[in-house]
């Protein structure tokens, strides 16, 4: 029986699996990791495509069963993909193609990301409103601090809807397929990511005024100076800038704070 705890909800629809596999891109030469293989239908579905798979699963009375089920190419991990060092699973770079637990995707994203120099695709079905937040354009309600997160990093497409009849049990909302592929040319910055988060934390509050708790060091007419010399309204809110406006506005802040 499915975990309601663990966020189970398993795919029951050979359609469906036959289409992510396609969404996903993966050929006859890669090494693919999946997360939450559940019973084990999308594993079989790439296993079928790809030359390795590597299946991460929590919940222990699964193991077994797709241990013997799943076939030859499948090696199935017992693990919490929490705490799964992603860099470490491949000697060469893999893709990832899961359907994610909903009550764990976003920080997986997260991990994703972060290991993004082991890791060539991240093929992942999520609850849509999630997808949406990454997805979301600046101006919107969706937009926010995991929207220009994983902007930052990652080039995405947004893929297929799935609706809840395609799942065992059927959750209470529609999932969505993104594709994720990384922008080479962006440099390794936490501290951006926590700059973002910050700014984000009052998100009814001007961008200005969340700075000035952030930065409190500066003075206000300083950051309108900073604000006008990047193009910035000093009435903004955090989620009127762009992820390049996001990222040069710590830049220049940050520049400004080193001697």
């Amino acid at each position: 029986m499915p975990k309601k705890h663990l966020g189970q909800h398993f795919l029951s629809d050979s359609g469906i699996l036959d289409r992510i596999v396609r969404f996903s891109q993966v050929t006859d030469e890669d090494t693919v990791v999946e997360v939450g293989p559940g019973r084990g239908t999308l594993t079989k579905a790439i296993a079928g495509k790809v030359r390795r798979v590597i299946a991460i699963e929590f919940d222990a009375d699964l193991i077994s069963f797709l241990r013997r089920t799943v076939g030859p190419r499948v090696e199935v991990l017992e693990r919490d993909a929490l705490e799964v060092d992603f860099t470490t699973l491949s000697p060469t770079p893999y893709h990832v193609v899961a359907n994610l637990p909903y009550n764990i995707a976003t920080p997986l994203i997260e991990r994703f990301v972060a290991a993004r120099n082991s890791i060539s695709s991240v093929t992942v079905m999520l609850q849509r409103e999630v997808a949406d937040r990454i997805l979301a354009s600046p101006g919107g309600r969706q937009y926010g601090a995991l929207s220009v997160g994983t902007q930052y990093y990652a080039r995405i497409e947004r893929g297929f809807t799935v609706p809840p009849g395609a799942f065992t049990p059927p959750p209470k909302v529609h999932s969505r397929m993104l594709r994720m592929t990384w922008n080479r040319d962006v440099a390794d910055s936490p501290e951006f990511i926590i700059f973002v988060r910050r700014a984000f934390i009052s998100r009814r509050k001007k961008l200005l005024n969340n700075l000035a708790a952030i930065f409190p060091g500066r003075g206000r007419e300083e950051l309108i100076g900073i604000f006008e010399r990047e193009g910035i309204d000093s009435n903004a809110r955090p989620e009127d800038l762009s992820v390049e406006t996001f990222a040069r506005l710590h830049r220049t802040l940050v520049y400004n704070l080193s001697p």
